[in-house]
């Protein structure tokens, strides 16, 4: 039952989501089910017994509305109607249709479909799925019975990977069968999370083994990779790396990721790394819209000679294929869908019609009718027929138009599409068709479509296997992938500059599984001036006699050629190796071949010989006379020994100490740090290496393992009723030495056993606790842990020993390596150090740290390596010479070293050499604590080092313990061997050689009761315990673990059948149980515990180096670091304790480049590691606030960068102000006209009733001067920061002012002529038409018509206050934008025709009687009016920002004045200065005199 309900949880999460049940009726009212939201989708549908659904790409985008939330969100609206994606939808109702009408698949079963658009859009279609999973039932009850099919048995699409992936995730919990026809991602071949996804096309997978069947043919081994940011490309990429880096078929010189959107910046890079590399092919797995974009930059930068291969997405996209692209892209050759025909269909897409439905069910067909006939179906949208729109009648003729929708020439997602749904087709048939009592199902049932579960269709669509009219086979693998099938296509580029794309070949996948291409290679298009393909290669090919030599830091594909060199040959091309010659053979001259060795051997026709043949013939003669007299004695007593019985191979004779017990632990040592290998002449037996250069430090590790053994033997709560014992070996600083005592401790020492015998009890050791050294634990690890018996190390540190399925009985009390180099790293961090010489020795624990500190090292972005150098073992002073020069040349001032004792001090004779001052050491845990580096010679240059040291901890009784020992004289030598080798080194003596008793070279005698206190030892220095206390906790570890499995109790134990270990029947795998779940602490407070590695909780001192007066060395504890409780490194440091061997006493520093200050960035040196740049400033506009800015941002709009360019200061402003001097004298120039007009005006007013004042129209005149006192008046809204209102008002006010003005002065004109005429006999009548009243009149019509311009440049384009950057990057000019070229045309030529018009009249009255001399001074102002507009046109076009505004108001200013001076100067000059003038006989009188 618990298991049901957990399958059904899914189920009903899903439920849940989609449905909110309704218990708010009363209890008589059955709860029902309603369907918590509809989604109202584009659709198509079509009624049947079984209903299949579909997903489309009917829209290619769509528009999010804006979310506020304060009512119910709106659904997404789409946008840009498909045609091809709208066939792709009626290609599976056409297959529908195809089916019902088959008499032979699936009779009397009608299917039906609903078919969605997912508009492009994720969203939409997710929902579109669940609608199709859940259906879209308003309301029902759950007490009714849950029978019949589903909604839709299966959905066909999405054509998207990413869509496809979220909708599958969700979908295929419930084993809804999705048949993609689009989705290519290899990652959705994922059984396991994608249970319920086929597909009719290819996956990613065979199109990357397409592409590099492609590069294969060609030789392309050098080439590009693009790829789109999404699932598809990303994915792609992965793969396709992979990939080709597992076949060997090429390298990859760049991968690019082309953004979406709009990021110019991104692809201008991208394609100026595709112009520097000397790739000539270039890859692309994207959509059309990032070629789109990707073709833009390559044009701008016209990058030619590439030769470009398509994925199958971009392959046939129509809009790529223009004649501007062909330069670039022809000759690509793309992948491309299996191309199909389906008979039929053209005709069925013919047949669509919409209807006159307008219910929702039907949705695309009508939206592909308006968006082909460019019509509305009733009702229209609001203003659609008012704006000329047609309606639709649904009856219009399709094929009267030209659509993409009727093209079927090249059926390729159609094609996918219609083998999708005769997949689904197939699959129920072959359900349908199930006997009863012969089903796959429980009990041998078959399905049912009243019954039906959507699973059950899964088992049936798994086994499809049909062959469609167009003869390609559909049937699907393990994966839900079809059989995979590509056409290969070219672009050729026509002479016309069209395209036609040709198939020319086919890749598909053979029986064996392997991808067969086929290309007809002579219809292939390749666009280069050879008509051939390019060569595309890093490298050209190596020659027989050569060999590939990789260059450093590229890829494989790039490679130098190396001669072989003497005895080595290589007789292929592009050799990896080259081979030695056999025996008798040597190198050719070109070693392309071996050619045979001259002879030279010993022959019997030579005196040597000779003399040889004879010796041999001698020997043989005595082999025979012996043999005769063993015969003729042959009756001699001779026993031979025959029984059934196992002997030791080998006994290994080392230095060991040992004690008996019921259980005995073992332990590897390095009491003695040399040795001395014999020579092996293999004339005798072999003899071991002597072990030479006695360690008492080692040897101390050893007898704090015997403390340890004795302190627990005495513990009455641990190991109760067992005795421990050891057997602790030396392993000479020797692996053989080493491995044979392991071997020897695992397999025992006993000579002989009878192989009758039971093979039962303890064995010999239970657990060793050692070995030192990283390498040889490797060793020994490897065999012993086969046999699953534990190795606890206290002193191996190499990472590669934590990996679990290598050495699974390894553990360690020591931090690793891993966690050593994250130590040093953090030390790096904390004093800046970003720059560094790494030195390591040469062997595994040396090699590994340095692979892992790199690597770390890069990760945590802490700095870089300026070298890495391997410390050589033996005497080898030249390479020690090299690398203290590199030491020296290098800028870095930091050197850490990963190495050992002797690695050090050669190491050290060479820095002391050279004179090597002013670094700063960083030491390893292998050398922290080396008393022989802290000598006199060596302290100026390693005092003030920095270490990592094992953890001290303190142990009770062990010196008393020390003291206590003492060697046993008459005991076996090889019993307790190191016990008496300690003492001879110590106090200088020799024990008695049994079994004669004399002491060689007539040395001291050892009596074994030497007094260990009267001698300086460092046995007894037991203030620094490191190794001492992990070998301590590891032999507590072992013996803790041993106890509790002695303490488990019978029938609760955590073996098979809960059975317990016993002593007598002990695995050691059972005692690795229980030492994998050891967890205690020690009684200096530390916890041991071992991870699932076998590692304990890491944690390490920090020990530095202090340069006494006297010239010694004292170490000292500064800080410690350990892991955190979030796993990570924690440093505690007491800086103040520190001791820096530098005269300003404070840390180093040590970095490639200086930290880049702010108002700069980083910009890496190139072919440098990252940590070494150049700090170059930024430029004008862009700052970095931060040190070490990897790039400078740009100011926001209205700010600029500051002179340092480390922050952002508001821009400059400028604009025409009141406060500065030319805005200033404009002001004061445009008051003083305003008040010349106000005195004019006034003294028109006070001598209004005189002859000239009449005589000239006073009322235009007062009207004149108002409208000259506005524009006056206008200039000053062009003065002060642009605001909408005044950039709205200055326009207007200024035209509609001037056009009243000139309006005025053109009446004054028209009546100046005719009252000329009307003085003429017969001309009375014309004065009529120039009354008061018209020509107020006439200059109201002439004024309202410049207001109505105004009205409507301010309404449809309005004058608007803008931020100009253009001229100066650092200011803003605010200046007022006129909004509509046409409305500021139409003010200014309105106002143009009048003048020229007024300028006109006035000239043809110009020889009028002085008494018309208005005419005259009319002309003369006109004059001036239209020559300073005219000038105001260039100047005001070439004058920037305020300078624009000055012009113009100096134009409205000027010709403001010289039409007051010339109209009213004259006037106010006879009516002030002249008044006799002033009179009508005056007046008169000139006309009378003329």
């Amino acid at each position: 039952m618990e298991a049901l309900l957990k399958s059904l949880m899914p189920l009903f999460v899903i439920l849940m989501l989609f449905f909110d049940i309704d218990y708010s009726q009363s209890s008589s009212v059955l709860p029902s089910c309603t369907l918590r939201r509809r989604f109202h989708l584009n659709g198509m549908h079509k009624s049947g017994d079984v209903i299949l659904g579909g997903l489309f790409e009917v829209h290619y985008t769509s528009v999010f509305p804006e979310l506020t939330f304060t009512s119910e969100p709106s659904e997404q609206i789409c946008q840009g109607f498909d045609p091809p994606g709208f066939r792709h939808a009626m290609t599976m109702a056409f297959a529908i249709e195809e089916i019902n009408k088959n008499p032979t698949l699936l009779p009397n079963v009608t299917l039906g479909y609903s078919l969605y658009d997912n508009c492009a859009t994720l969203v939409i279609g997710f929902s579109a799925a669940l609608s199709l999973a859940s259906g879209q039932e308003e309301q029902f009850l759950p007490q009714e019975k849950c029978s019949g099919g589903p909604p839709v048995l299966g959905i066909v699409g999405d054509s998207f990977s990413t869509f496809s992936i979220a909708t599958s995730d969700v979908i295929g919990l419930f084993r809804l069968p999705i048949v993609s026809y689009f989705a290519t991602c290899s990652c959705l071949s994922d059984r396991k999370r994608f249970p319920s996804f086929f597909r009719t096309i290819p996956s990613d997978t065979f199109q990357v083994h397409a592409m590099l069947q492609i590069l294969k043919r060609f030789g392309w081994m050098w080439a590009g990779l693009l790829v789109s940011d999404d699932d598809y490309g990303l994915h792609v990429a992965q793969s396709f790396q992979l990939e080709l880096t597992q076949s060997g078929l090429g390298c990859l010189a760049y991968t690019e990721i082309l953004p979406w959107g709009e990021n110019p910046s991104e692809l201008r890079r991208i394609v100026e790394g595709m112009k520097k590399s000397t790739a000539r092919v270039v890859i692309v797995f994207a959509h059309q819209i990032n070629m789109i974009q990707l073709m833009e930059e390559v044009m701008k930068q016209n990058v030619t000679g590439l030769q470009w291969m398509a994925s199958e997405a971009w392959a046939s996209a129509a809009v790529l294929q223009t004649p501007g692209l062909m330069p670039y892209l022809g000759g690509t050759l793309g992948i491309a869908i299996r191309r199909g025909d389906i008979l039929g269909l053209r005709d069925f897409l013919l047949s669509t019609q919409p209807g006159n439905s307008s219910n929702n069910q039907n949705t695309l067909i009508r939206q592909f009718w308006e968006h082909t006939f460019q019509c509305r179906f009733a009702p229209p949208p609001a203003d659609w027929l008012e704006a000329g729109g047609a309606l639709c009648s649904g009856e219009e003729d399709l094929e009267s138009t030209q659509t993409e929708f009727l093209d079927v020439s090249n059926l390729r997602p159609e094609y996918n599409i219609y083998k999708a749904v005769y997949a689904l087709a197939h699959a129920l048939d072959d359900m349908l068709q199930c006997q009863s009592g012969r089903g796959p199902f429980r009990g041998h049932s078959c399905a049912s479509l009243q019954k039906l579960e959507a699973w059950q269709l899964m088992y049936y669509l798994e086994k499809v296997n049909f062959t469609i009219p167009f003869g390609d086979q559909v049937s699907f693998d393990e994966n839900g992938d079809a059989l995979p099938i590509y056409d290969i296509m070219n672009w050729l580029w026509l002479p016309d500059g069209g395209v036609q794309v040709l198939n020319v070949g086919v890749v598909k996948k053979t029986a064996s599984g392997d991808e067969e291409l086929i290309l007809n290679e002579e219809k292939i298009f390749w666009n280069f001036n050879n008509n051939q393909p390019p060569r595309s290669v890093c490298s050209e090919t190596c020659n027989p006699g050569t060999r590939m030599a990789r260059k450093k830091g590229q890829p494989v594909c790039c490679f130098d050629c190396v001669p072989c060199s003497e005895g080595k040959i290589s007789n292929k091309t592009n050799s990896v190796e080259c081979f030695s010659c056999p025996e008798d053979f040597w190198s050719s001259p070109h070693r392309d071949h071996c050619i045979l060795k001259t002879t030279e051997f010993l022959s019997y026709h030579e005196p040597l010989g000779v003399c040889l043949t004879t010796a041999s013939m001698l020997g043989t003669c005595v082999c025979a006379w012996v043999l005769g007299i063993f015969i003729y004695h042959r009756s001699t007593p001779m026993s031979s020994f025959l029984s059934s019985s196992c002997k030791l191979l080998r006994t290994f004779y080392l230095n060991g100490l040992h004690k008996p017990g019921d259980v005995i632990l073992g332990g590897l040592f390095e009491v003695h740090y040399s040795s001395v290998f014999p020579e092996q002449t293999f004339t005798s037996a072999p003899h071991q290496p002597s072990c030479e250069g006695f360690d008492t430090l080692g040897y101390r590790h050893a007898m704090t393992m015997a403390f340890a053994v004795e302190e627990i033997n005495k513990n009455p709560r641990l190991l109760p009723n067992v005795t421990l014992g050891y057997s602790l070996y030396d392993n000479c600083a020797t692996l053989s030495i080493g491995f044979s005592a392991a071997l020897a401790m695992a397999s025992g020492q006993e000579e002989r056993f009878s192989i009758e015998e039971s093979c039962s009890g303890t064995p010999p050791v239970v657990g060793i606790v050692g070995d030192p050294f990283s390498t040889f634990s490797i060793a020994a690890s490897n065999v012993l842990g086969l046999y699953r018996l534990p190795m606890v190390s206290y002193f191996a540190t190499c990472s590669c020993l934590s990996d679990r399925q290598r050495f699974p009985s390894f553990f360690r009390t020591i931090p690793s390596d891993a966690f050593q180099v994250r130590a040093m790293i953090q030390i790096l961090k904390h004093f800046g150090w970003t720059w560094a010489g790494l030195l390591v020795s040469d062997d595994d624990y040396g090699l590994h740290v340095s692979r892992s500190f790199q690597t770390d090292l890069t990760r945590s972005g802490g700095g870089c390596l300026a070298y890495t150098e391997v410390l050589p073992w033996g005497d080898n002073p030249r390479e020690y010479k090299r690398i203290v020069d590199v030491m020296t040349k290098s800028t870095a001032r930091v050197v850490i070293v990963f190495a050992h004792q002797m690695h050090m001090i050669q190491l050290m004779e060479q820095v002391v050499k050279q004179n090597v001052t002013g670094l700063q050491w960083i030491a390893s845990e292998a050398w922290t604590l080396l008393e022989g580096l802290q000598i006199s010679a060596f302290t100026p240059f390693l005092g003030g080092t920095l270490g990592i040291a094992v953890r001290r901890g303190e142990i009770p009784g062990l010196r008393d313990f020390l003291l206590r020992i003492h060697p046993d004289p008459h005991n076996n030598i090889s019993e307790n061997s190191l016990v008496r080798l300690f003492w001879e080194h110590t106090f200088q003596c020799k024990f008695p050689l049994p079994p004669a008793g004399s002491v060689e070279d007539a040395g001291a005698q050892c009596t074994g009761r030497e007094d260990l206190n009267s001698v300086t030892t460092d046995l007894l220095n037991v203030s620094e315990l490191r190794p001492e206390y992990n070998i301590y906790k590891a032999v507590y570890a072992l013996a803790h673990a041993l106890n509790d499995m002695l303490s488990c109790v019978p029938g609760r134990g955590p073996f098979s059948g809960n059975k317990c270990a016993s002593l007598q029947t002990l695995e050691l795998w059972q005692l690795m149980h229980y030492l994998e779940r050891v967890n205690f602490t020690t009684p200096f407070g530390d916890q041991v515990t071992f991870d699932e590695n076998g590692d304990a909780l890491p944690i390490y001192d920090v020990m530095n180096w202090i340069r006494l007066p006297d010239g010694r060395i004292k170490v000292q504890s500064v800080g410690e670091v350990q892991r955190s409780a979030s796993k990570e490194e924690e440093l505690t440091m007491d800086e103040i304790k520190i001791f820096w061997n530098f005269e300003s006493k404070k840390p180093p520093r040590s970095v490639c480049s200086d930290s880049c200050p702010p108002g700069t960035h980083m910009v890496r040196r190139k072919g440098e590691p990252l940590c070494c740049f150049y700090c170059v400033p930024c430029s004008e506009g862009r700052v970095s606030n931060k040190t070490d800015s990897l790039e400078c941002f740009n100011c926001p709009e209205d700010f600029w960068s500051s002179p340092q360019r480390d922050h952002c200061i508001p821009k400059k402003t400028e604009f025409l102000s009141y406060q500065e001097p030319l805005g200033i004298c404009l002001t004061v120039t445009s008051l003083l006209g305003m008040s010349l007009c106000a005195v004019v005006l006034g003294i028109f007013t006070y001598h209004r009733g005189t002859p000239i004042v009449r005589a000239n129209n006073s009322e235009l005149s007062f009207l004149l001067l108002v409208s000259l006192k506005l524009c006056f008046l206008c200039s000053l809204l062009f003065i002060g920061r642009p605001r909408l209102w005044t950039c709205q008002l200055r326009h207007a006010v200024f035209g509609i002012s001037f056009v009243l003005c000139v309006s005025c002065i053109l009446v004054r004109t028209m009546v100046v002529l005719a009252v000329f005429k009307a003085s003429k006999p017969g001309g009375g009548a014309n004065l009529k038409w120039f009354g008061a009243v018209q020509q107020r009149g006439t200059v109201f019509a002439l004024t309202c018509v410049q207001v109505a311009i105004c009205t409507a440049w301010i309404v449809t384009a309005s004058p608007a206050p803008h931020k100009n950057t253009q001229y100066h990057n650092d200011k803003i000019v605010y200046e007022c934008v006129v909004g509509s070229i046409i409305g500021f045309s139409a003010l200014l030529g309105y106002i143009s025709v009048l003048a020229v018009l007024s300028f006109v009249l006035a000239f043809l009255a110009r020889n009028l009687p002085d008494n018309f001399n208005e005419a005259k001074l009319i002309t003369f102002s006109m004059l001036i009016f239209c020559a300073v507009w005219v000038a105001f046109v260039p100047a005001y076009i070439n004058s920037p920002g305020k300078y624009a505004d000055a012009v113009e108001v100096f134009a409205i200013l000027a010709s403001s004045f010289g039409l007051l001076v010339a109209l009213f100067g004259p006037k106010c000059y006879i009516i002030l200065l002249r008044p006799e003038r002033n009179t009508k006989k005056a007046i008169m009188g000139h006309r009378t005199a003329k």
